[in-house]
């Protein structure tokens, strides 16, 4: 097993396990109780999942370290400053199946007097997008002249779970029919993303709809 937390085009390691990490999450249900019938329950919708992580950064390599550390206090600043500017990150843990976006709710850290290693405990919280609902206006409007694909200014997009070629073109641009167009001006991310995949996941092939997942994509915002 190997925790990672990607972040942007980065991602991390934890270079020792916790000992021990759970789960969890909260269904937003009510008591009421109604006169001459008793307690009832109102079902509500989830809650957000969580996971604690503690566990420390070693000041050297020792034999039970996952991969080569680096010294705790890179570890300290990184996770510090994705703390700090409350960023969304991807959290990894292999041969579970925990893979979801998150940001970093709570962190604590402290060094252990004449080791040099530094102890943390990291609490991950669930992100998920609100999307408000719209109604398409029936009122047509004159369509601008159509410009040429890629002359015009681009933007980024994040990757998310259940994404498409064909869902992010009709979300971004309007129509699926461009979807082919922004597979090819991402063909250098998509290898990227397909090759850290794979070495992460020892597998040899993968789909593009699941290696993209938290990285960003460019759209053409001409289309």
């Amino acid at each position: 097993m190997n925790i990672y937390i990607k972040y942007d085009k980065e991602k991390v390691r934890l270079p020792v396990l916790p000992s021990e990490f759970e789960m969890s999450a909260t269904q937003g249900n009510t008591t009421v109780v109604i006169h001459d019938f008793g307690e009832i329950n109102l079902k509500g919708d989830r809650g957000l999942y969580s996971i604690s992580l503690s566990s420390f950064f070693p000041s050297e390599y020792y034999y039970f370290c996952k991969c080569e550390p680096k010294a705790p206090s890179k570890y300290i600043k990184i996770f510090k400053e994705l703390f700090e500017k409350n960023e969304t990150v991807q959290l990894i843990i292999t041969t579970t199946p925990i893979n979801f976006f998150c940001t970093i709710s709570d962190f604590a850290y402290s060094k252990n007097d004449g080791t040099g290693d530094i102890n943390f405990t990291m609490k991950f919280t669930e992100y998920r997008e609100c999307k408000n609902k719209t109604t398409k206006s029936k009122t047509t409007k004159a369509r601008p002249a159509k410009k040429k694909k890629g002359g015009g200014k681009k933007y980024t997009y994040t990757w998310k779970k259940g994404d498409t070629w064909a869902k992010v073109a009709k979300k971004e641009t309007g129509s699926s029919k461009n979807a082919a167009y922004l597979k090819k001006i991402n063909k250098k991310y998509i290898q990227a993303a397909k090759k850290m995949y794979c070495k992460i996941y020892h597998v040899k092939t993968v789909k593009d709809s699941r290696a993209l997942m938290g990285y960003r994509i460019l759209i053409d915002a001409e289309l």
